[in-house]
């Protein structure tokens, strides 16, 4: 029993799935997807029903059930390979049907395993899609089977099961289906009236979704034919790529190819067993193992390895972006306040993003070095590196804006981007524990309730509940949550219209001249938009922080107002203000005067040792000089 368990196919499949759990796990790692796509399941008979009104729906149900574990890293990563390699056992099943093709079962299970895996590369991927493919692999399994027993009576069941099919997993799976279900129907030798057959069962299925259309769901002509039906919010917007349209395709292809392989076995040579024993053909003496290597069972199935393992290799790399799952796991990191964690990883990017660069301003200023790192990271959009431009915000980009106005302690523009992000995912988790902390703060005991019952019913938030909802009861337990209390004393109890960030900010500072984050991001804003005006006003309060001196980028806009007046503010004294910032700021001009102040052939001598500085950002990176907010070429 132990030797049929241990064969070689069963242990080139374990040794495939071991591979793509590994390259799931610690490469892909779904939870990045549980991230970006907040993943909200709730266990209610309303969220059940809003899914069984359109074709589909039962499959998305599923497929929102299971990513919600993607939360757990290595877990949510056997998940992921778990419902990769089903279709594959299912199709290594139907297609290997005679001694020869059984030889070649091992390509059939890795090819699906791998594009499996291969469509969880793109982090917008809807994950409902691998369901609703699953769904057809399984309806076609159980087709063969019946059409085995009862060739005949498997006809009339299969339209039945189309329609079945059609309303659990939409236009698509259908497709699938028909296609596959055609080809094992071409392969039987019992039906006689296979060409009638086949061409009905054909349009059937491509008229079946325009029916379901048109007289029995409410969606779209698109939502019933489309591979993946692109929805609100922008941020799961998925641009089908060839992976998924292969992943789709796979099926059908396989079981034509080992049709004709059962038509015509000569196209696929039987491998010879190596035994050991001679034979009347070899000379005496001389055994099996002289067979070529890749002529025996063995050497079939190490050939398929190899080229299973190396085509793998060479497709995730030409669809994995380790950039784009950077730019994710930075996001993530500021999600969750690791901002030490999120500056290493932002050392590993390659590129500038623009997202980056807003994560790693907040990263600076909870960590109070904003003033002094602030030019660590290049600063290409300005302002809008500090605040995203209202005009550019989509779906992904409510929330980063939320969790900012929050950090600030403005609970009305907090809960407007929370709400703006809600109307696009209802569920989310990330955003109903925002709603319930700025509710909290705001003392909306009533409002914090309703979004806790719905909190409630996520599987992965009662723990969250559980330690929040107390305070709805003793009040006074939130008046000792150092969140809670800290965002209290820096939320305007007046009324404010929202006009601008730059206002936001001064009105911020005028409730309570004590919030530091406000202010570190006021005296950034002006210097990023080379405001020396409100810079001059705002900038005598660091007194007030007991600062005793000032932070390195303070000082080198400081020393440009010093030259260009040629005398120091009143504010400044000797320990606030240092001689080596002058004199660096006079080296820079010096260097510049070298290359007869033009600008551009002095770039390359100023960047080595002020790349990183005020003087630099404000001739080289500063959006005016690069004009790139005209065309908005880094804001995608």
């Amino acid at each position: 029993m132990i030797k049929n368990i241990l064969n070689l196919r069963n242990l080139s499949v374990l040794v495939l799935i071991l591979a793509a759990w590994l390259i799931t796990a610690y490469w892909i790692e779904p939870f990045l997807h549980y991230h970006s796509q907040q993943t909200g399941f709730l266990f209610s008979r309303d969220f059940l029903r809003s899914y069984t009104t359109y074709p589909g729906g039962w499959a998305d149900y599923m497929a929102e059930f299971i990513s919600q574990f993607f939360f757990y890293p290595l877990s949510g990563s056997f998940l992921v390979v778990a419902v990769a390699a089903l279709p594959g056992f299912l199709a290594m099943d139907l297609a290997t049907g005679t001694s020869c093709t059984r030889k070649y079962g091992i390509s059939v299970f890795g090819v699906i395993l791998l594009f499996g895996v291969l469509v969880m590369t793109d982090y917008r991927y809807p994950y409902y899609a691998t369901v609703r493919l699953l769904c057809a692999f399984v309806f076609t399994w159980v087709f063969a089977l019946l059409h085995r027993k009862n060739p005949k009576g498997s006809l009339f069941i299969w339209p039945v099961a189309a329609f079945l099919l059609f309303y659990l997993a939409s236009g698509p799976a259908l497709f699938v289906f028909s296609l596959s279900t055609s080809i094992i129907i071409l392969s039987s030798r019992d039906l006689k009236y296979r060409a009638a057959v086949i061409p009905a069962m054909l349009l059937f299925a491509a008229f079946l979704p325009f029916l379901g259309y048109r007289f029995l769901y409410p969606v779209t002509l698109g939502d019933v034919y489309k591979l993946v039906v692109v929805r609100h919010p922008e941020l799961l917007a998925y641009t089908t790529f060839y992976q998924l349209y292969i992943y789709y395709s796979l099926l059908p292809v396989i079981l034509l190819i080992f049709f004709f392989v059962k038509q015509k076995p000569e196209l696929l040579p039987e491998p010879k067993q190596v035994t050991g024993e001679t034979t009347p053909k070899q000379v005496k003496g001389e055994t099996a193992s002289k067979v070529a290597i890749f002529k025996t069972a063995y050497g079939v199935h190490l050939l398929q390895m190899v080229i299973l393992l190396a085509a793998g290799y060479f497709l995730f790399v030409k669809s994995f972006d380790p950039e784009k799952k950077r730019v994710l796991q930075v996001e993530y990191l500021a999600e969750n306040g690791q901002w030490n964690e999120l500056l290493k990883a932002v050392e590993k990017t390659e590129r500038y993003d623009f997202r980056v660069n807003f994560q790693v301003n907040r990263a600076y200023a909870h960590l109070g070095q904003l003033p002094e790192r602030l030019f660590a990271y290049p600063q290409l959009l300005g302002v809008y590196g500090l605040f995203y431009d209202n005009s550019t915000i989509n779906g992904s980009l409510t929330m980063p804006n939320s969790d900012l106005y929050f950090d600030l302690g403005l609970m009305s523009e907090s809960l407007h981007w929370a709400y703006e992000a809600q109307t696009l995912m209802p569920n989310s988790p990330r955003i109903l524990k925002r709603l319930v902390m700025a509710s909290l703060v705001n003392r909306q005991y009533q409002q914090a309730e309703q979004f806790l019952a719905v909190l409630d019913r996520n599987l992965l938030c009662r723990d969250w509940v559980a330690r929040y909802r107390p305070y709805l009861t003793d009040t006074a337990l939130a008046a000792k949550d150092n969140l809670i209390a800290e965002k209290r004393l820096f939320n305007p109890t007046r009324e404010f219209i929202h006009l601008d960030p730059l206002s936001d900010l001064k009105f911020l500072l005028e409730t309570n001249p004590e919030n530091r984050f406000a202010y570190d991001y006021l005296i950034t804003h002006t210097q990023l938009s080379s405001n020396f005006t409100d810079f001059m006003t705002y900038l005598p309060r660091y007194t007030s922080f007991g600062l005793q001196k000032l932070p390195r980028s303070w000082e080198e806009m400081l020393a440009v107002e010093i030259m260009r007046n040629r005398s120091f503010p009143d504010f400044i004294t000797p320990e606030t203000f240092t001689d080596e910032t002058l004199q660096r700021f006079g080296k820079f001009n010096a260097i510049l005067k070298q290359f007869n102040n033009d600008v551009k052939a002095a770039r390359s001598a100023l960047q080595k040792d002020f790349e990183k500085t005020y003087w630099y950002y404000i001739l080289y990176l500063d959006p005016k000089v690069t004009q790139v907010l005209k065309n908005k070429t880094l804001i995608r």
